[in-house]
């Protein structure tokens, strides 16, 4: 499909206007309905994806054309925030390149919610890490970038994230210096702990073995054999 072709669908803005709708009725009601809201977003989504999936991106990116015509039916039609439909754009984009389903003619939100579900995606946080790259990032890995500092990230001409040329840093010098000798006490304080706590269970486990070793002996004699 060229860009000249490309048209979003009514039954599209519907869904996305809707599930927005719902998610902000959700969160509005009760913090616990997350899953529920997530749901909701993941669908808009797949969607979203499925509908742009047939347009061949170029240099990894939707032609301009593409991406104002969905940009303006996602603020005047669905109704949307700018910052709601700059994050649907840039991650149903990057989904895209990640699913490597550029060009496909034949793509059905239920196909990108299977997509979606084989890459453990079903929160929008987690399909923007996913499409950044970051998806196996561990928790250490994580606390590490935040203390430390990360590379940036670029694109290559396929547009997928890869690392930039700069690295950004976390902390500045003075409070690293300090998060390091902080992190010296508590790693201190606790091997401490785990060296005493060693202690103690291991005096509890002698004294149970030495109760036992008691009652046994007692037993023994009680029966008379243990005297000649």
């Amino acid at each position: 499909m060229t860009a000249a072709q490309f048209e979003i669908s009514t039954t599209t803005i519907n869904i996305v206007s809707d599930a927005e709708a719902q998610i902000t009725a959700l969160k509005a009601t009760n913090k616990e309905n997350n899953g529920l809201a997530n749901s909701h977003k993941i669908a808009a989504y797949c969607e979203i994806i499925a509908s742009i999936a047939p347009i061949r991106l170029v240099k990894g990116n939707l032609p301009r054309a593409v991406s104002k015509m969905l940009r303006s039916a996602l603020l005047e039609e669905a109704g949307l925030k700018e910052a709601t439909v700059k994050r649907y754009l840039e991650n149903s984009v990057g989904a895209v390149r990640l699913f490597e389903i550029s060009g496909h003619g034949n793509a059905t939100p239920g196909m990108i919610s299977e997509f979606m579900q084989s890459h453990d995606i079903d929160s929008e946080n987690k399909l923007a890490k996913a499409v950044k790259g970051e998806a196996d990032k561990s928790r250490a890995e994580r606390l590490a970038e935040q203390v430390v500092g990360k590379w940036s990230t670029a694109k290559d001409e396929d547009g997928r994230a890869v690392q930039g040329a700069v690295f950004k840093d976390g902390l500045d010098d003075d409070e690293l210096d300090e998060f390091q000798n902080v992190m010296r006490e508590l790693m201190a304080a606790r091997q401490a702990f785990r060296n005493s706590k060693a202690a103690r269970d291991a005096a509890e486990a002698a004294a149970r073995e030495n109760s036992t070793v008691d009652a046994a002996v007692a037993a023994f004699v009680s029966e008379g054999l243990g005297e000649f």
